[in-house]
């Protein structure tokens, strides 16, 4: 049994997590709304004007959420000229400075861009109204967080901690289900990867031009160093290809060249052989999503990188069904 003290902090603990996951499921509700209510919208022409990646001075490691997509855009709107720096709802979050620096090369200055502004609100704009990035993310926290509070509730409401008949806790069995719920996420990822090369097959294409074909260096902090007075680095490369191409009279910028994930590069040769494939200055066909034209690829049926969210998700899902087989035996066996 819990004392007084465990169990009112127990109690703390399931309210504050409860808490969470409520705010957490209404925020995820709400941003769903907001983001089918966006596709609506007024869509009118408007330029970037600034675009840039902004990151603290004392940063040294790239594995940092530390840095962020600055990205400003001015359109004509009730007569007035408005600018504005949101790109999709909710905002655009901290991340690390390769994922911003992507962010930034898909809008450079003086490119003319679709703003869908709202019909309500002029100075209410933005650019991927249907951007769903932010969401997956909001989802996996609503679940971790409601199965923390589902636990520490439960625990809470019996006064004591709940064991399996054989003594194991049962907040234990969460480590398999976060494993598990990994791999879930990583299926759903696949399947959408492989919907999206077989649905942009049949894009619309347009000619487009490589602007870029270079290699991105990361410094990471080594882990496994353990005199921590000493920073030691390590360093993983990835390609940067970006390729410029219009629809219509919109400029638009495409960093993807397949639906697979990003290849990461032990090896600074390996990376500038796949950099390679591409010059700059040489023309591509792009194909084109003509619901939203931002989203393109060059080899949509290709399949490099395709499996890699398979064979995450395989891990994760092998790991997870041990771990749980393990607290299974261990808590009800015999």
């Amino acid at each position: 049994m819990l004392d007084a003290h465990q169990l009112l902090w127990t109690q703390i603990a399931a309210g504050v997590c409860l808490l969470i996951f409520v705010g957490l499921l209404f925020g995820l509700l709400r941003t769903r709304g907001q983001m089918q209510a966006a596709k609506n919208w007024s869509r009118i022409e408007g330029v970037i004007i600034a675009s840039t990646v902004e990151q603290p001075p004392s940063h040294v490691s790239d594995d940092l959420n530390d840095a962020s997509p600055v990205i400003r855009y001015r359109y004509h709107a009730d007569g007035h000229d408005l600018e504005r720096d949101q790109v999709r709802v909710g905002g655009q979050p901290m991340t690390t400075r390769v994922l911003a620096m992507r962010q930034v090369a898909r809008y450079p200055v003086g490119a003319r861009v679709d703003v869908y502004v709202d019909p309500s609100n002029s100075t209410n704009a933005l650019l991927e109204p249907g951007q769903q990035a932010n969401v997956v993310a909001q989802l996996a926290f609503t679940i971790t967080f409601g199965f923390i509070a589902a636990i520490l509730v439960a625990h809470a409401l019996a006064g004591k901690v709940l064991y399996t008949g054989n003594g194991v806790p049962l907040f234990a069995f969460a480590l398999p289900g976060v494993a598990l719920l990994a791999a879930v996420f990583s299926v759903v990822a696949f399947a959408r990867g492989r919907r999206l090369a077989s649905a942009s097959a049949r894009w619309p294409t347009v000619s487009g031009t490589v602007t870029t074909s270079d290699v991105i260096e990361e410094t990471l902090e080594d882990d496994s160093n353990t005199n921590k007075a000493i920073i030691r680095t390590i360093h993983r490369y990835q390609v940067d290809l970006r390729y410029a191409y219009q629809v219509g009279k919109r400029d638009f910028v495409g960093t993807a060249g397949n639906w697979g994930w990003t290849a990461v590069y032990g090896l600074r040769e390996l990376a500038e052989t796949a950099a390679g494939q591409y010059r700059q200055g040489q023309p591509v066909t792009v194909y084109y999503d003509p619901e939203q034209p931002g989203n393109a690829v060059l080899e949509p049926e290709s399949r490099q990188g395709s499996m890699a969210p398979l064979i995450f998700g395989a891990m994760a899902a092998v790991a997870g069904a041990a771990l749980l087989a393990f607290f299974i035996k261990v808590g009800f066996g015999n």
